[in-house]
């Protein structure tokens, strides 16, 4: 049975880095036998999210629901996309060209050390693309939760190493945000 306080405890979750989603299942057989299923972009932030929900003071009303643990364990999807883009999702659309001493392959070395241990672990990540135009320019796809989440996590490259080395080798053209439909 959905327990009071599923949406809070949610969001709370939602904000931890590298979420991606809580599926409450409650039990065909009955109400009271549940499963919550959660998702994460890796395992460290797995375990951590299970240490927060496990320690956390704000989720005492959460173990106080539940009655007995069958099992926690923790597994590793098949090669398929775990992050779902769909009608609302953020979008940044970001263009930019090499500057004229880098070679793509340092440049594109530095976007995935920067989408790994960055921007995969801000909470409303979904998935990033980088996608190379005949002229030789580039389009950074890089969706999240919400077009707010997408700004947020835009934001959070300030200061951050990966991204610095990234924005080092590159000449940005143009920014936007928007939502899928």
């Amino acid at each position: 049975m959905p327990t009071r306080g599923h949406a809070t405890r949610g969001t709370r979750t939602a904000r931890q880095p590298g979420f991606i989603a809580w599926t409450l299942f409650t039990g065909a057989a009955g109400a009271s036998e549940r499963v919550d299923l959660v998702a994460w972009t890796d395992l460290h932030s797995a375990l951590a999210g299970a240490r927060m929900v496990g320690t956390a003071a704000e989720f005492a009303d959460f173990r106080a629901s539940v009655a007995n643990v069958t099992s926690m364990v923790h597994y590793v999807p098949p090669l398929l996309d775990p992050q779902p883009v769909a009608a609302g999702s953020g979008v940044e659309v970001g263009r930019f060209r090499l500057k004229p001493d880098v070679e793509e392959g340092a440049m594109r070395d530095a976007y995935d050390a920067m989408v790994s241990r960055h921007l995969g672990r801000q909470p409303g990540w979904r998935r990033q693309h980088l996608v190379k135009l005949q002229d030789g320019t580039f389009v950074d796809l890089a969706f999240a939760s919400d077009r707010d989440r997408a700004e947020v996590i835009c934001g959070s490259w300030a200061g951050n190493g990966d991204c610095d080395r990234f924005l080092a080798m590159i000449e940005p053209v143009s920014m936007e945000f928007g939502a899928i439909i």
